[in-house]
């Protein structure tokens, strides 16, 4: 991850660190999306996993319904900025038609990554994270989702917060 954060920051782009580990082909750091499914393995003393990162962006939904297709469980990341979540989800942006697809697709496991809580308009806002859960859960069971099997975490991708660092206690 050092290597990734010195690579961002030299081409411009400091906050894309985490983006860029698996988001490796020159296009995507350039644009700042994810154009194409970024693969990743790992395994621990129990399991074995393999990481698909699918585009978000309308441009790419193919690549997205290939990653969806072979996934057993999904993380959604949300916006938690003020009308980006939003109009990701309740406008018609992205969010809701990835959802749909992975349930779709048998996905029955769902961690909602709730992104940019540190940014200055939400500041680790409780209530701002209450807000998105609330609003999020009924459209994740109309399409099928168990909320048991549904986990909400607070993140920040640009510092690593509830991804590699301890948690930010919220208000």
């Amino acid at each position: 991850l050092t290597r990734l954060a010195r690579e961002a920051k030299s081409a411009g782009k400091g906050s894309f660190a985490f983006a860029w580990v698996l988001g490796e082909e020159a296009s995507e750091r350039e644009r700042g999306v994810t154009m194409d499914v970024g693969v990743n393995h790992f395994s621990t003393a129990a399991r074995s996993f393999t990481l698909l990162d699918a585009p978000g962006h309308r441009d790419f939904v193919p690549d997205t319904i290939t990653a969806i297709a072979q996934a057993d469980a999904a993380i959604l990341v949300l916006d938690a900025t003020p009308d980006e979540f939003e109009m990701s989800v309740h406008g018609g942006g992205q969010a809701r038609e990835h959802i749909v697809l992975a349930r779709n697709f048998g996905v029955t496991s769902l961690v909602v990554a709730v992104n940019k809580m540190d940014a200055p308009t939400v500041a680790w806002s409780k209530a701002r994270f209450d807000e998105i859960v609330a609003s999020l859960s009924p459209v994740l069971v109309s399409v099928g989702f168990k909320l048991e099997n549904v986990v909400f975490l607070p993140v920040s991708g640009l510092t690593g917060v509830n991804l590699v660092r301890d948690p930010v206690a919220m208000r």
